[in-house]
């Protein structure tokens, strides 16, 4: 029994150790040698725990990581781009289904449907392209027409109010980013006494933008907290 538990640990924290080494874009993007990765990381990870050796599967994870390196670094050129991630293709042009991209790629109409009524775009022929990316992911340019007008286009000036940076999630504190907007605990204790706030750990969620002093809080529901905190 110990042995099992010994190994889950050290699997689960290898794993995870890979996962991080060979980057976020690998659970975004989820590029065909990014799926391949991920699905021989778990099987080798997963390999000791019903066998007897972890050595082989450890070699195996390290050997791995550095191929995918290698194929990460080599997608960063025009040849190694083209030939492992593959180009994008147009599935809808001029508001008309491109019906041979859609047999080439294995996505049907309704999928294609789906996708754009998911993004707000029922109508086919108010969709200027419709791009397949490497990525999987489909690109939605809508005609000019359609498209949101924007605080520029009808000459309005917004104030810029910057990154919104959160010092409070789920009730805990978040000292590095209160390090980053350059405030202490201190300022922060007085911008919830302002909002009549007492303890920190009724917030839900508070932040602050950068050209604005005050906080914007969010309390946890009142059903939510311990009868000691009310």
């Amino acid at each position: 029994m110990f042995e099992i538990i010994w190994k889950t640990f050290i699997m689960f924290i290898l794993t995870v150790a890979v996962i991080r080494t060979i980057g976020k874009s690998a659970i975004v993007q989820l590029t065909p040698y990014d799926l391949v990765a991920i699905v021989i990381i778990g099987t080798v990870a997963a390999e000791p725990l019903i066998s007897t050796e972890i050595g082989p599967s450890i070699l195996t994870l390290g050997v791995l990581t550095v191929m995918y390196l290698l194929f990460a670094q080599l997608t960063l050129h025009h040849v190694g781009n083209s030939l492992f991630l593959g180009k994008p293709t147009i599935l809808i042009k001029k508001g008309e289904i491109v019906e041979d991209h859609l047999e080439k790629n294995h996505v049907s109409v309704s999928q294609l449907l789906a996708t754009l009524r998911a993004s707000g775009y029922p109508d086919v022929s108010k969709i200027d392209y419709a791009i397949l990316e490497p990525i999987g992911q489909i690109s939605i340019i809508p005609k000019p027409e359609i498209t949101p007008l924007s605080a520029k286009d009808i000459g309005l000036e917004l104030p810029y109010e910057g990154l919104p940076i959160a010092v409070i999630v789920d009730g805990q504190i978040q000292k590095h980013n209160l390090r980053i907007i350059d405030r202490d605990e201190q300022w922060l204790d007085q911008q919830l006494k302002k909002q009549n706030v007492q303890d920190t750990r009724r917030v839900l969620y508070a932040f602050k933008k950068e050209n604005q002093e005050d906080l914007i809080i969010s309390l946890r529901q009142p059903h939510k907290l311990p009868n000691e905190w009310i």
